[in-house]
């Protein structure tokens, strides 16, 4: 179970109660297993999905907030993501909405790069002050992801980048 330093508020153990429920073995299996996964160990798998369950939190108490996860952290919701049906059933469960994956953060020039870094600092900030746990010693500014939670629906500037696809023999510019 999640604790913060000071215990549980009420709303983040209405939260938590939620978290519970969550059936996050197939996660597990996916990331230990060995011919597709990240072949972690028992301990990594544990601590990584324990950290993504505080992320979890971390969404739910500061929706409008841009949150960014450490490596470890994204691998777990890449492998929760893809499970599209039941992400997208654990989602509605926990947070009444779809919480969606943008994976551009930090890529859209020099202000965006500095924008994901202030956002890191106060993601680690917010896990030292609800969970105790202290991400700068696991993670590094050069291992963090270039992706963000995105919670309502915005409008997102995407990088982008012309190519030219062959369509069944009729080149198309896109």
């Amino acid at each position: 179970m999640l604790s913060t330093q000071s215990g549980l508020s009420q709303e983040l153990q209405l939260f938590t109660d939620k978290l519970q429920q969550l059936d996050l073995k197939a996660i597990a299996y996916q990331l230990m297993d060995s011919d597709e996964g990240e072949k972690w160990t028992y301990e990594q798998t544990n601590r990584a999905i324990y950290h993504y369950s505080a992320f979890l939190c971390l969404i739910h108490l500061y929706p409008k907030h841009k949150l960014v996860p450490t490596q470890e952290i994204d691998k777990v919701w890449h492998c929760h993501i893809l499970d599209t049906m039941k992400y997208a059933q654990d989602c509605e469960m926990l947070f009444g909405r779809f919480i969606h994956h943008f994976p551009y953060f930090g890529k859209r020039g020099k202000a965006d790069r500095n924008n994901l870094y202030a956002a890191f600092t106060e993601t680690k900030t917010l896990f030292q002050k609800h969970f105790g746990i202290e991400l700068a010693a696991a993670e590094q500014l050069s291992q963090i992801t270039d992706c963000q939670p995105v919670v309502y629906v915005e409008q997102m500037a995407r990088p982008v980048l012309d190519v030219e696809i062959d369509y069944f023999g009729c080149a198309v510019k896109v």
